[in-house]
């Protein structure tokens, strides 16, 4: 029997990228995306179809949910995220929600309750969090005194400005230090941004220009150093690969979740401190 995943949303080339997995390299064996609805952007819908071969566009979201046994949600606004997942989870259908995760902290966490009620599995963000060299990364970050995440972010961007791509560098940071942060200030200069988020027994800052090509994560211990390139390549793999797991258990997993509410939780507290030029308390 074949699952088979409908995707909501062919603005982002995540869209053709996740879709493409599935249809065409067949990377997940006994999982198919036949349905597609993509009304924020109609005139790529034939492009998407044809790259990742999809072979139904649906007429809307609730025939696209009906006829699925799993959702992917990949708009790129995350004012749209809300009500697409909470009816996938209602239906009891496994979703992953593209980044960034929510608009606000509160429906991040209205979206884990229902699917800790439901036991629907419920994942997403972004997909860097995914990859299996953050195992490493993980263990040596809870005796670090400084953290660093670098990766392009464009504060401009049409589809929310920092909020956009910040949220690779929120949703690695809730990652790699789960632990509770107390504070968020961002700095703009010029198009580069710096945000110091304060833990109790360390400081990591997300550093970030449109021009960085790569995602990296740098751990200070005293005077050694660690520093790791992360796969912005194979992430998009690493992701579907944790969501056809979470949909063969049929589970959903609260770190993952609590992960990205705290991300949620954060990324609105860097915007508000770049609105207000002030430091932004945060509660987890």
């Amino acid at each position: 029997m074949t699952i088979k995943i409908g995707i909501l949303g062919c603005q982002s080339k995540h869209a053709e990228f996740f879709g493409s997995l599935f249809n065409v390299t067949s990377a997940f064996p006994g999982f198919s995306v036949p349905f597609i609805f993509g009304d924020d952007a109609p005139s790529r819908l034939d492009y998407v179809c044809k790259t990742a071969h999809i072979p139904h566009i649906c007429q809307n979201t609730a025939e696209l949910i009906n006829l699925s046994d799993a959702v992917l949600i990949t708009y790129r606004l995350a004012d749209r995220h809300l009500d697409l997942a909470m009816a996938c989870i209602q239906q009891e259908k496994p979703v992953f929600v593209d980044k960034p995760f929510t608009l606000e902290p509160a429906q991040a966490q209205a979206l884990a309750t229902a699917s800790l009620g439901k036991g629907v599995p419920l994942l997403g963000g972004s997909t860097l969090c995914y990859d299996p060299q953050l195992a490493e990364i993980n263990q040596k970050a809870l005796s670090a005194s400084l953290g660093m995440i670098a990766y392009r972010v464009d504060p401009k961007s049409p589809f929310g400005g920092y909020r956009f791509y910040g949220s690779h560098l929120t949703d690695l940071c809730a990652t790699v230090f789960p632990t509770a942060a107390e504070s968020a200030t961002a700095y703009q200069m010029g198009e580069a941004t710096n945000v110091l988020v304060q833990y109790p027994d360390k400081t990591v800052i997300l550093h970030s220009h449109p021009d960085f090509e790569k995602p990296e994560i740098t751990l200070s211990k005293g005077r050694r150093l660690l520093s790791i390139e992360l796969d912005d390549v194979n992430c998009y793999h690493h992701g579907m690969q944790a969501f056809v797991r979470a949909i063969h258990s049929h589970r959903p997993d609260p770190v993952k979740m609590n992960h990205l509410v705290f991300s949620t939780k954060l990324l609105s507290a860097i915007v508000k401190s770049l609105e207000t030029g002030g430091t932004i308390a945060l509660t987890r």
